[in-house]
């Protein structure tokens, strides 16, 4: 399997995406015609899909995927099972993105996945229509980041700009952030934050914060960028060693040293 980041920058900033799409990466595997599981874990980013492969699946749920899909918050570890070769497409949005995009509920989705046909008011004919014919990677990028583009002139901004910020709060200190400390950074009450949040990003704030949190340590844990363990415990804010690890398996599955044995 291949995993690569493209151009993102330059394709998101030429269909003024930078307030929807967080981030652009391809996966393809073109070898000899088998079953391949892939395995995510809760980054606290929704997205759309294309997907080319003769058949594919959400595990648990066993939901089969489409040409074209919207995923939602992705809480508990999930799989995807596909059957090479395949090509994946994926359009990481912002937290709120899905829910301005598309209008779906967002709290429905989260832990699944919708066909874009289905989705109400969404034509996705045409450009489902180019993408299944022989072009670039590149190329069909830019049908989908057209297609999206398309979508986010119909929207409003004012409100998602507001969600937005709080979202970069959270990330820009790692999770560690309380929803009172940072509702009175955004000068509204907290009941307001968590009613925005559940509506547009489907989760409450204090969730997606520790899915951020989560990722951080996640990502000291891939990078081996660590001496002991309690080193990772405590520079991300964790109280203590039994805490980080219940949080990694509640997210994962598996514990820190599995984790890092996977790397």
């Amino acid at each position: 399997m291949m995993w690569n980041l493209i151009d993102a920058t330059k394709i998101i900033a030429n269909n003024d995406l930078e307030l929807f799409v967080k981030e652009i990466f391809v996966l393809e595997d073109g070898d000899d015609p088998k079953s391949s599981q892939l395995t995510f874990y809760a980054d606290g980013y929704p997205g759309i899909v294309y997907l080319q492969s003769e058949k594919g699946f959400l595990l648990p749920r066993k939901k089969e995927l489409t040409a074209f899909f919207l995923y939602g918050q992705m809480i508990a570890p999930y799989e995807l099972s596909i059957r090479v070769p395949y090509l994946m497409i994926v359009f990481q949005l912002y937290p709120f993105a899905a829910k301005l995009l598309f209008d779906v509920d967002t709290q429905k989705l989260n832990d699944d996945c919708a066909d874009l046909s289905s989705v109400k008011g969404i034509a996705i004919e045409n450009p489902l229509e180019t993408l299944a014919t022989p072009l670039s990677i590149s190329q069909k990028t830019e049908i989908i980041a057209k297609f999206l583009s398309e979508l986010a002139r119909e929207k409003g901004m004012q409100e998602y700009r507001k969600i937005q910020g709080a979202i970069q709060i959270i990330e820009d200190h790692k999770g560690l952030i309380a929803v009172n400390e940072l509702a009175k950074r955004l000068n509204t009450t907290e009941r307001t934050l968590r009613r925005k949040f559940n509506h547009y990003v489907g989760i409450p704030p204090k969730k997606f914060a520790k899915i951020i949190q989560f990722q951080t340590s996640l990502d000291q844990i891939s990078t081996g960028d660590f001496l002991k363990l309690t080193d990772v415990v405590y520079e991300n804010g964790y109280a203590d060693q039994s805490h980080f690890i219940r949080n990694i398996k509640k997210f994962t599955g598996k514990n820190p040293l599995q984790l890092k044995r996977l790397q």
